[in-house]
């Protein structure tokens, strides 16, 4: 080598006085890259490029060699241009991998899917798996009370309908409510029905209740939490007596219902304060189901976006997709909404977006930033979030120098290597926003 630049070097990580004067091979001799472009325009006689890596960088880099010839055709001299691409070949992989992702979960959705009479649920985390799995099995006890239990979005309703479809009542009626929606004056005659003349303005043929009209089927008593007292106290005497008085009447009427309750308040705690009977509580929760929020099972996030895309192409007649770098800002998201709040966010997307490829420009800013928090959070958690964030850096910076690239790193520690890239550029800006202070 007759000359070397010192950016040459440095993408190497020799010094000049290392390359000059060396041969080519020498240098491939001794691992300081992994292949040779000059070699090739050497034995071929033209231009080449050719990616190569350095062993002492741990760069990636794109060489273009360039043949000198003299008065006779030979090649005299060979000018060599290196450039580093190491970040685009990372994030070209991160895309790839990103993608294939993407494709494997579009074929592996049809197994995902549970149909059900009006919904679908898309199962992929071992989360809700578990979920399905204990609801499947309690479907079949069709005299047991069951209470479903997680925050709003969540989806306790298709939980209710799973359970249905697949209990020995599946062809009797299905009758749902929302405990929190019915005025409190009418609340009791909703569920139980009134006689004629029972009060003002009732119907003279009288009434049936949802528990009435549900015989010999089953009743989705939704936002249980919300019933009033006075109404819980008239509920548990149903579920025990299996028997239903109409307001205005006398005569008891008895009922063979299976009833499935739901809420996304705490009742144990409601329970503690008085506002939840405790032998109501415990008369309905002969058995539970909790199911995890969105952000405690993150596998189900890009099934669910490509559930919900089909879903709203075909509504809306569009062809929708998502940019595969777009799909970093669902899974980094808290999803306080749930699935339901995913769902919305699909539909709003396919609506309001231009083209037919939703990209991270088309987000709400919500999406496309990191989660923020009140000052009075950040001045209560920024020792232990500053302790996590280093944690993670350091574990990250190991992981890639151990193994070499970002790709590598991310199979050793179990992660996407979007989410390595992200992760770093997060710490990098937050210790640039600390030096600027």
């Amino acid at each position: 080598m007759l000359f070397a630049n010192s950016a040459n070097a440095s993408l190497l990580g020799v010094s000049k006085a290392e390359l000059e004067g060396r041969t080519t091979q020498q240098l491939l001799d001794e691992k300081i890259f992994s292949n040779s472009v000059i070699l090739e325009v050497i034995r071929q006689k033209k231009q080449i490029s050719k990616i190569s890596y350095n062993y002492h960088t741990r760069l990636t880099v794109l060489a273009t060699a360039t043949p000198i010839f003299d008065d006779v055709g030979n090649v005299k001299y060979v000018f060599n241009n290196v450039r580093d691409i190491t970040a685009l070949n990372e994030l070209q992989n991160s895309l790839k991998s990103k993608d294939t992702i993407i494709q494997q979960q579009s074929r592996q959705l049809e197994s995902m899917r549970i149909r059900l009479g009006e919904g679908t649920i898309i199962a992929n985390s071992k989360a809700f798996n578990e979920v399905i799995t204990l609801a499947q099995r309690v479907a079949a006890f069709d005299g047991a009370t069951v209470l479903i239990l997680g925050e709003s979005g969540t989806g306790k309703e298709i939980i209710s309908e799973l359970i249905v479809n697949n209990s020995p009542r599946k062809d009797w009626p299905y009758l749902q409510v929302n405990c929190g929606a019915i005025p409190e004056n009418l609340i009791e005659s909703e569920l139980f029905g009134y006689e004629k003349g029972a009060f003002t303005g009732a119907d003279n043929k009288g009434h049936k209740g949802l528990f009435e009209a549900a015989n010999g089927g089953t009743v989705f008593l939704d936002e249980i939490g919300d019933l009033p007292l006075h109404m819980q106290v008239k509920l548990l005497r149903v579920l025990q007596q299996k028997k239903v008085t109409r307001v205005g009447g006398t005569e008891p009427i008895a009922l063979d219902v299976r009833v499935i309750a739901a809420t996304n308040r705490n009742l144990e705690q409601m329970v503690r304060e008085g506002t939840f009977r405790e032998d109501l509580y415990y008369r309905l929760n002969v058995v539970s189901i909790f199911i995890p929020p969105l952000r405690e099972r993150r596998e189900d996030i890009i099934p669910l976006i490509n559930h919900f895309l089909m879903v709203e192409n075909q509504k809306y007649h569009t062809n929708k997709s998502i940019y595969s770098d777009t799909i970093d800002a669902f899974e980094g998201y808290c999803w306080p909404g749930n699935v339901r709040e995913l769902e919305n966010l699909l539909e709003n997307l396919v609506i309001t977006t231009p083209g037919d490829i939703i990209r991270r420009e088309n987000l709400p800013l919500k999406l496309r930033r990191p989660q923020q928090v009140s000052a009075e959070e950040e001045e209560e958690t920024v020792s232990l979030k500053s302790v996590v964030e280093r944690a993670e850096y350091a574990a990250i910076e190991r992981a890639i120098e151990k193994y070499g690239s970002i790709r590598k790193a991310a199979a050793a520690l179990d992660v996407n290597p979007s989410t390595i890239t992200r992760k770093m550029q997060l710490y990098k800006d937050m210790s640039s926003r600390k030096q600027n202070k």
